[in-house]
């Protein structure tokens, strides 16, 4: 769904770095705390690492801090069996895009 936002402040995006234990690899991803308006809500959304690297590693949501911009987020919620066969289930908000970030990149190139 594509919903009005806005970022208060730069220490609400946040770097995340997993690493895969089985290849070692290490990939960056990230979360922020969007406030929503109509109804108003603080959620945390996180960031797939491909939704991260497009957007510069954060870089341009630093650009729209403190502006009221539309974002693309889905709620999710997921449950599998994890390692071991221990039962892993989570829920929460995925920040898809920034719609206003794609209209320029897609004006750009």
């Amino acid at each position: 769904m594509i919903i009005k936002g806005r970022i208060n402040d730069a220490d609400d995006i946040e770097k995340k770095t997993n690493t895969n234990e089985k290849t070692g690899e290490s990939r960056d991803s990230g979360t922020v705390k969007l406030q929503l308006f109509n109804p108003s809500e603080v959620v945390d959304c996180r960031m797939s690492p491909d939704v991260w690297d497009s957007m510069g590693g954060g870089a341009d949501l630093q650009k729209i801090i403190d502006k009221k911009v539309e974002f693309k987020i889905q709620h999710v919620e997921r449950s599998f069996a994890g390692d071991g066969g221990k039962h892993v289930s989570f829920s929460g908000w995925h920040l898809l895009a920034v719609p206003s970030l794609e209209s320029k990149t897609t004006q750009q190139g």
